[in-house]
């Protein structure tokens, strides 16, 4: 049975948790807003410091992450809303990579190239289920060749270079909260 440190010190951390994907949820909106290049007539890219997280905290805390499924569900809707005002894109892939990682996390090294491959699978997967999505609802309209040049590639560019960024940083908070 739990004592109340331990409960106290179990909701602490799930919060915490919480907070932080949030966070990557502003960071998202954030950084496409600051850096402007980034939404060019020529290409566009999607930040994804939120799924970032989300795969790294997953990675990191492979005894207890079930609450992670509902955190993602919960911030795929917001996601959704505030973002893609297209109900189910979000509230699908968030869930659906918490289920996936949470299945390879014990074949996945700690390591950064490891992390970031798994991320960038993560990511590739979740860029074509929004482009095949968008296809099929008519919502884009260009080729294959043109998502994968304008927006699969920038795309898969700026998110590997911004994980490399804030990687060391999210392994020493992650694993603060982790404990």
């Amino acid at each position: 049975m739990l004592n109340m440190v331990e409960l106290k010190s179990k909701t602490a951390k799930y919060i915490e948790q919480f907070c932080l994907l949030l966070l990557g949820f502003f960071l998202d909106g954030v950084i496409k807003s600051v850096f402007p290049i980034l939404n060019r007539s020529t290409f566009q890219v999607s930040v994804q410091i939120m799924l970032i997280i989300l795969v790294m905290m997953i990675l990191r805390d492979p005894h207890e992450n079930n609450h992670l499924f509902f955190y993602s569900l919960i911030l795929g809707i917001l996601y959704d809303s505030y973002y893609s005002r297209i109900f189910g894109l979000y509230t699908v892939i968030f869930p659906l990579t918490v289920f996936i990682v949470q299945k390879i996390q014990d074949y996945v090294p700690e390591s950064i190239l490891f992390e970031w491959s798994t991320y960038f699978i993560v990511l590739t997967v979740s860029l074509i289920y929004l482009y095949l999505i968008g296809s099929f609802l008519n919502l884009v309209m260009v080729d294959g060749t043109r998502f994968i040049t304008d927006w699969l590639g920038p795309t898969l560019l700026v998110n590997s270079v911004i994980f490399l960024i804030v990687y060391f940083i999210l392994k020493k908070v992650i694993g603060w909260l982790c404990k």
